[in-house]
């Protein structure tokens, strides 16, 4: 089966960022990337009396507006950094695909609610692996752990079953 996912490879740079002087009030982190999936083009199947997801096409997406970075801490360490945040976005987008395909219910009303119990699933778990990304490296700043998260990271997402449970 085919993964119809734009944007998966995609390599973030400065100019997907609004430079700023400063972080904005509140703020303790020197860039922010805020990269969003949509779904796209459902196609559904028979499965038995039932009905499944045959395909569905899946995009990644940076909301332009709420991708920021301090202009004098634009590092190639925190441009990894935050890369590393749109990947782990990018194998949840993978996975949710991996699943989508795999549903099935009575209905197309219970099919959507197994969709949505999904992505509501899935989205709990990569603010869990984000929040434990930027904990563990401090926001780019501890130069080895960070190293060691962008290989997890690419591993996870070379994988054709990559999982973010696997960056917990």
């Amino acid at each position: 089966m085919p993964l119809n996912q734009t944007n998966f490879n995609y390599s973030v740079s400065w100019s997907d960022f609004t430079q700023r002087s400063s972080r904005p009030a509140g703020e303790t982190e020197d860039a922010q990337i805020h990269p969003e999936i949509s779904f796209d083009n459902f196609q559904l199947k028979a499965v038995g009396r039932g009905v499944g997801i045959k395909d569905v096409d899946i995009d990644i997406n940076l909301v332009a507006n709420d991708c920021w970075v301090v202009t004098s801490q634009m590092t190639n360490d925190l441009l990894l950094h935050e890369q590393g945040h749109y990947d782990i976005l990018a194998i949840n987008a993978r996975e949710i695909y991996n699943k989508l395909v795999k549903l099935s219910a009575a209905d197309t009303d219970k099919l959507q609610k197994k969709v949505d119990d999904l992505k509501e699933k899935m989205e709990k778990l990569t603010q869990q692996v984000d929040k434990r990304y930027d904990t563990k490296t401090d926001h780019s700043r501890i130069i080895k752990v960070q190293q060691q998260w962008n290989k997890k990271i690419a591993g996870e997402k070379q994988k054709s079953n990559g999982s973010l449970i696997n960056l917990l």
